[in-house]
């Protein structure tokens, strides 16, 4: 007898308890959470709505959300401090990022270093050691509504039929809700109170690191002729870096969902996914050459995974068109996204994308 799928409602109302309920004297738990909404992102589901996770593949995603958060919060008096993650003593993992940041200052240098894969197996062992079991118990209850003990095997979990769908439906609540949950954590650690004083803590702890936006447009600038991803003239100033899915909907910096565009452009198209003949622009660009720009970002030795970033931009577009979204077109154009994006996305490049027979509205 099949597993009946969680529905999105019930699924909102048990990660609604937990995160009120739930003990969280660390942050461990909301970085799991996080993980396993990224994940369901990115995963291929099995036919019957289960994603099996590995614990590495959740381990590194752990490094990449900790890793800002190892450095030294810098906004208020006492420079150097390294935000407690944990109500008693500094988290373990905070502690092997800072260990690792001493010889490889950043993550795309980490990754690359001989030392990565025992990091992963360090935190791993945490994973499963800490938040992994716990997660789901509030209280006295235990609530295994996303995955189960006793199906953990090959160091993995199994995420249950309905949950990987949910995390991918409801992926930008989940994330509000984990993330504001997680500052919350940070300003009730009595140590780091006094430290905090009126800076923005999320913008710490989660935001785009901007200044590391430059290597990537020297990267870009080469690959696209200095010229803009949406319009397709030349570029005559520096131009600027554009998340082609917006910081907002995914927060990563990943070279290939990064573009180089005109201000106006950029400024124009703001946060909205694009009208399919700027996805065509960004596939042939970044899918059809992601070698050529991988072979740059290799230089520069900056991020970047192509098959996560192209599961990441389905993704969007998957729940844009369910959800009756508008794409920019140009300027104040935009036009209800209808199936034409699955064309580009299926790799049949169009001849001729025809321009929307709705009138666009702006």
């Amino acid at each position: 007898m099949s597993e009946r799928p969680i529905e999105e409602l019930q699924f909102l109302r048990k990660l609604q308890r937990l995160l009120a309920e739930g003990d969280f004297s660390a942050t461990y738990k909301l970085a799991l959470l996080n993980a396993l909404a990224d994940l369901s992102v990115e995963g291929d589901l099995a036919h019957d709505g289960s994603l099996r996770v590995p614990i590495d593949a959740i381990a590194a995603k752990l490094i990449e959300y900790y890793w800002p958060q190892a450095q030294p919060y810098r906004a208020a008096e006492g420079a150097g401090f390294v935000l407690l993650q944990n109500a008693g003593q500094q988290a373990a993992v905070i502690s092997a990022l800072t260990a690792m940041q001493g010889a490889h200052p950043t993550l795309a240098a980490a990754r690359a270093a001989r030392g990565w894969p025992a990091l992963v197996r360090k935190v791993a062992a945490v994973i499963v050691t800490m938040p992994l079991w716990k997660l789901q118990t509030v209280g006295s209850e235990r609530d295994e509504f996303l995955y189960r003990q006793a199906e953990f095997n090959d160091r993995s979990i199994r995420l249950l039929p309905g949950v990987p769908q949910a995390l991918r439906a409801l992926y930008g609540l989940v994330l509000d809700a984990v993330r504001g949950a997680w500052v919350r954590q940070i300003t009730r650690i009595g140590a780091n109170r006094a430290r905090l004083a009126d800076a923005d803590l999320a913008t710490f702890l989660f935001g785009s690191e901007r200044g590391s936006l430059e290597a990537f447009a020297r990267v870009l600038r080469e690959h696209q002729r200095k010229r803009c991803l949406y319009c397709r003239s030349e570029i005559r100033g520096g131009g600027e870096v554009d998340h082609f899915i917006a910081w907002s909907r995914y927060p990563a910096d990943l070279g290939h969902n990064l573009v180089l565009a005109h201000p106006r452009c950029n400024n124009k198209k703001r946060d909205f996914l694009v009208y399919p003949r700027h996805l065509e622009s960004w596939y042939r660009s970044h899918i059809e050459g992601a070698g050529e720009l991988a072979k740059g970002f290799d230089e520069a030795r900056l991020p970047y995974d192509t098959e996560r970033t192209r599961a990441v931009v389905w993704w969007a577009y998957e729940q844009g068109e369910r959800a009756g979204a508008h794409a920019w077109i140009e300027d104040e154009r935009f036009v209800r996204l209808d199936g034409g994006w699955r064309d580009v996305m299926g790799g049949v490049t169009l001849a001729r994308v025809a321009e929307p027979a709705e009138p666009p509205y702006g």
